[in-house]
């Protein structure tokens, strides 16, 4: 008897005694009954229960129950499949109704196709083995070895031709997913942004995240030397994703929620049971040789501070781009009155070129009497201390401050208030 036909002979040979009733429905089983017989079916059965033993303790104990129902007929079916083939029907190898639903489902479930494929590896084994113990025991030893070569090599195309298909099939089904569920955290986080009243259980669900908890919001961008290097988007955001996984251990946060803003732009929220430090953010979190950079907000709690944080965070970056651009970190803590008074940057030039008057003036002299006069009004008015955070002698503090006095019109002692915020403006940049 020819390879060929002992194979298909082989099939229709099979038998199992009445067991227990097929997992799959009767439109998947009676074509096959036509095709093969009952026998054949019975034995295909009674092989998928037992791959189906080998297979479940493989799945974690707390997800076998709403997997087995579902395994169970994916696996029959995938038996039945295998018998039509060595029956001499030819497949074409795109996966049917049930293996697409089956295999989006695993992928819903967040079952790794590596998990899948180990999964179709013990079906693979059982029935090898299954089927050349009924061709060993139909065949004397002298004509075992060319069909069960041949027997061996059709299961394993089968069964290889399958686990592609899969892994087609669920690699394509994750990205969508994926794409699925960035779509929701994204209609989420706009709806969270722009204040709109949301249920904090829903929403955490879709974020992953326990919105009542305390968040730290970040934003991550890439400055100057790395867009001078030319980097691809895919680099840009490795590099952004790098800093913000490095602001996550500092912070001692398990992960960090994050959506690109643009090309050089992630947004991140840190979640923690409690407060978070903005002040471990330091600049170990950042390369600066890459040209990443981050804005760090002030850690608020439930869905209101999951907001504020983030807007905080903003308002750190704006600063940093008009006074900051070379520091790798900016914590709102640090620019927060900047941040307050420059959010409409007119008015903001306009209030300094009103306060200081001639000086405001452009020239560096000048710029080093703002920077003397905000030094002496930064430490209460004392000279001596000036004197040291400038490295200078106190006389040439006494000189500077006469001649911004001067150019103000007024002394130190008038209007302090009002002069030290426009000198802050001032230094940050204001009016340019």
């Amino acid at each position: 008897m020819a390879k060929a036909q002992f194979l298909s002979g082989l099939v229709l040979g099979l038998s199992a005694p009445p067991g227990d009733e097929p997992a799959c429905d009767a439109a998947v089983t009676e074509p096959v009954v036509a095709e093969l017989g009952p026998a054949p079916v019975r034995w295909a059965v009674a092989l998928a229960r037992q791959a189906m033993g080998e297979v479940l303790p493989n799945i974690p104990e707390e997800r076998r129950m709403p997997l087995a129902s579902r395994l169970a007929p994916a696996i029959e079916n995938m038996v039945l499949e295998l018998l039509l083939t060595l029956g001499g029907r030819a497949r074409t190898f795109s996966l049917n109704a049930g293996e697409v639903a089956i295999t989006a489902y695993l992928a819903g479930e967040g079952i790794s196709y590596e998990r899948i494929v180990e999964g179709l590896r013990i079906v693979r084994r059982v029935c090898t083995g299954a089927l050349l113990d009924e061709a060993e025991a139909l065949l004397p030893a002298s004509r075992r070895a060319p069909v069960t070569r041949e027997l061996t090599e059709v299961v394993n195309d089968f069964f290889d031709k399958t686990t592609d298909a899969i892994t087609v099939e669920h690699l394509g089904q994750s990205r969508r997913l994926l794409a699925r569920r960035l779509a929701d955290q994204r209609g989420v986080i706009r709806s969270l942004l722009d204040g709109e009243s949301v249920d904090a259980a829903t929403a955490g669900r879709v974020l992953e995240k326990d919105l009542t908890a305390h968040h730290l919001g970040l934003v991550a961008w890439l400055g100057k030397p790395a867009s001078r290097a030319g980097a691809r988007p895919e680099d840009a955001r490795h590099l952004l994703e790098e800093a913000l996984h490095s602001a996550a251990v500092a912070l001692h946060a398990a992960d960090l929620l994050s959506v690109e803003a643009d090309a050089t732009t992630l947004w991140a929220w840190a979640t923690s049971p409690r407060p978070l430090d903005a002040g471990a953010l330091t600049m170990a979190c950042v390369d600066g040789a890459t040209g990443v950079r981050l804005a760090v907000g002030r850690s608020a709690r439930g869905p209101a501070g999951f907001r504020r944080t983030h807007l905080a965070a903003l308002d750190a970056r704006r600063a940093a781009l008009r006074s900051r651009p070379s520091e790798p970190v900016t914590r709102y803590d640090e620019v927060a009155l900047i941040s307050l008074s420059s959010t409409d940057s007119e008015r903001a030039a306009w209030f300094v070129a009103e306060e200081l008057g001639a000086l405001a003036a452009p020239d560096r002299a000048t710029a080093d009497l703002r920077v003397t006069l905000l030094a002496y009004l930064d430490r209460g008015s004392s000279l001596v201390r000036a004197a040291e955070a400038l490295h200078v002698h106190r006389n040439t503090v006494v000189y500077r401050l006469r001649r911004a006095e001067e150019l103000l019109g007024r002394t130190t002692a008038e209007r302090t208030l009002e002069t030290h915020l426009a000198l802050r403006l001032a230094v940050a940049g204001y009016p340019s």
